[in-house]
């Protein structure tokens, strides 16, 4: 029997080419990134340090709070909430006007943008501007 070759495998492997391609590298996000989003989409309801251990798994929502104060130079309401078994209170932090929000999705993006991972598109961005008054109406 004799072994014949195909023409169209020898027609479509070249000595010079690879036929590898390099998958898409996709940066997952930081955690930073996703405690802000979670602050800013909270609205003016706010968020509680357990609400962010349990929505975005970390347990230091202060630390990210005061560092958007320092960074930006926004100041962030704090409302002093007891906890259910009324021994221990957390505060509830609130950002509390659009222009200090436009500050952190500035940032969000700036830092996306510079650390390679995707940031806020621009509905995202419309969706969580509704969430908060006007600069002329904050209380």
């Amino acid at each position: 029997m004799e072994i014949k070759k195909r023409p169209s495998q020898a027609a479509n492997q070249r000595a010079d080419t690879s036929d590898i391609t390099p998958a898409t590298i996709i940066k997952p996000t930081p955690k930073k990134h996703r405690a802000r989003v979670y602050m800013m989409r909270t609205g003016v309801n706010g968020f509680t340090e357990n609400e962010t251990l349990r929505y975005c798994r970390l347990s230091s929502s202060h630390n990210y709070a005061t560092e958007l104060e320092r960074r930006l130079d926004i100041r962030l309401e704090r409302i002093d909430e007891p906890n259910g078994d009324g021994i221990v209170s957390h505060f509830r932090y609130r950002i509390t006007c659009r222009a200090d929000v436009m500050r952190v999705i500035q940032l969000v993006n700036n830092n996306a943008a510079a650390g390679g991972y995707t940031g806020l598109a621009q509905r995202e961005i419309n969706d969580i501007l509704s969430l908060y008054p006007d600069a002329l109406n904050a209380a």
